[in-house]
């Protein structure tokens, strides 16, 4: 072998077939292990030098004194030293706190473990480090070969995964243990997570909709709420809040309030859900706006009995007379037709009006349906305008008479209509007007609206009760005579119905005005229905 660590070309080795531990020239000459080791030592120290120079580990040589005597690149690098700096000084300058390593050293033992070592900026950093003796001839330690691996990184690492671990299993601890649902929909609207809250709540596991589409669970009319928010994450900065329908395993329908906002990590990458069921708040409210109703039945029912009363003693009068004429065999049969198309006339009306009653004191299911906002006005009046009539209080109607039709629940904007017209009446205790004004609105947006205005001609609102109008409990009226419910309520089915109830700025008017915004079908939607 020549000292450029080659061998020539004219040369190979092999293996003896007599002996696998001898190697033989193709020249015929042996040459064993200890014979290529005594070729090697003029370049021994050269070999030794570099292989320990470029390895990628921090070797460092002392005496059996812990001087510094070899000290390779790798170190410099890891110890921010150069050669020159350490050569001839104790190691003790790389350690933070040096064990008793060369006692074992000089025993002929080796050392193996974790230390913290010191940078030249005076940093520590972890390292794993071995320590073995160099020995002579007679087995005897020389010197300390130690070799460190920076441990940083990988503790860094470690500490980093360890944390990751605990932060994970904080959150799923944290969102398991939320009463309330968490959903998470990406961009292709498939449900990448929701925990056990609002699985079980629907009837689920997990499991069973995690990369299910979120169409499987949410109620046809408010999937374009969703998909809105999937397609245009970015232009809701805030928080969208809204209430809507899940749909359980078994089909039945559970209301939820929902807040969404965007899903942000290191890009956006769907919408994130967090919902609470309020059923209970539903039947709550349901009992409260029925309450509100029967309050204001009881108000109608004494003015509806006043306003059959009348009719039913006409009918009493000409049944008797009719009876009275058949007995004396006086009956002149034109003149009983006509007394009897009379008795059907108020007998009709009388039923009508009983029926009105009872199907607005009804409980009634809360479907949105096609409806004609002009019919429910009319029907709602049958209940109050003859009595208002009676105090004196005339209705002017403007109908626009070519409206589409809206999407609304009849039963309850019978009830806004109604409180409405109530309200106007008890502000006219000396007669006035209510005018009822029903026209399209097109302000701009893809769908249109329908208005719907009550003006009275009464005492009007303060513009120091203005702003508490709507407010749950508050009245203006007498003890006795209002629960406090009647806006509040009529505010709620409105914005439940997608509209609006507003009252008008009374500045330089008298009476009050209330505008009702209602959203309504498209015009060739409206006539297919008509149809």
């Amino acid at each position: 072998m020549t000292g450029d660590n080659r061998l020539n070309k004219d040369m190979s080795l092999k293996f003896s077939d007599q002996n696998p531990n001898r190697l033989k020239m193709s020249e015929g000459k042996d040459l064993n292990w200890n014979h290529l080791i005594l070729g090697m030592r003029k370049t021994t120290k050269e070999f030794v030098e570099n292989v320990l120079e470029n390895i990628i580990e921090s070797i460092v040589i002392t005496n059996l004194d812990g001087y510094l005597i070899f000290f390779n690149r790798y170190s410099e690098q890891i110890f921010e030293f150069k050669a020159h700096e350490v050569l001839n000084h104790h190691i003790s300058m790389l350690s933070a706190k040096t064990p008793d390593v060369l006692k074992q050293i000089k025993r002929n033992q080796t050392f193996s473990g974790e230390m913290i070592l010191k940078k030249k900026s005076g940093k520590y950093f972890p390292a794993h480090v071995k320590c073995v003796p160099l020995k002579d001839d007679k087995d005897k330690p020389i010197a300390m070969v130690g070799v460190a691996r920076d441990l940083s990184k990988e503790k860094e690492k470690h500490r980093i995964d360890k944390e990751i671990a605990r932060l994970k299993e904080f959150n799923v601890n944290l969102i398991e243990s939320l009463n309330d649902g968490i959903q998470t929909i990406n961009f292709e609207g498939n449900i990448e997570f929701v925990n056990k809250q609002l699985a079980n709540r629907l009837g689920y596991e997990p499991d069973d909709l995690i990369g299910k589409h979120y169409t499987k669970i949410v109620t046809i009319e408010d999937q374009p709420i969703f998909q809105n928010l999937i397609d245009s994450p970015t232009e809701s900065k805030v928080k969208a809040t809204f209430e809507t329908s899940f749909i359980s395993k078994s089909g039945k329908k559970i209301p939820f309030f929902v807040g969404s906002s965007p899903l942000k990590g290191r890009r956006m990458s769907g919408i994130v859900n967090a919902v609470t069921d309020i059923s209970e708040i539903q039947k709550l409210k349901e009992e409260l706006f029925q309450s509100e109703k029967m309050s204001l039945i009881g108000t109608l029912a004494s003015e509806v009995a006043h306003e059959i009363n009348n009719p039913l003693g006409g009918l009493v009068i000409s049944v008797q007379m009719l009876l009275e004429d058949i007995e004396n065999e006086e009956l002149d049969i034109a003149m009983a037709r006509e007394e009897l198309i009379g008795i059907e006339s108020d007998a009709l009306r009388c039923k009508k009006i009983t029926r009105k009653l009872l199907d607005f004191s009804r409980q009634k299911p809360k479907e949105r349906v096609p409806l004609g906002l002009n019919k429910i006005i009319e029907a709602s009046l049958i209940l109050v305008q003859r009595q208002a009539e009676i105090e004196n209080i005339n209705f002017i109607k403007n109908y626009d008479e070519k409206l589409p039709m809206v999407w609304g629940n009849s039963n309850s904007l019978q009830q806004v209509i109604i409180n409405l017209v109530k309200n106007a009446c008890d502000a006219m205790p000396h007669g006035g007007q209510i005018i009822i004004t029903t026209e399209m609105l097109d302000i701009g947006e893809q769908n249109s609206w329908l208005r719907m205005t009550v003006e009275d001609t009464g005492i009007g609102i303060s513009s120091e009760h203005s702003g508490m109008i709507f407010d749950s409990f508050f009245t203006t009226k007498e003890r006795g005579k209002g629960t406090g419910l009647g806006l509040a309520v009529s505010r709620r089915i409105v914005e439940e119905q997608g509209g609006q109830l507003t009252l008008e700025d009374g500045k330089g008017k008298s009476g009050a005005v209330f505008h009702v915004l209602l959203p309504c079908l498209p015009v060739d939607e409206s006539e297919n229905i008509h149809d």
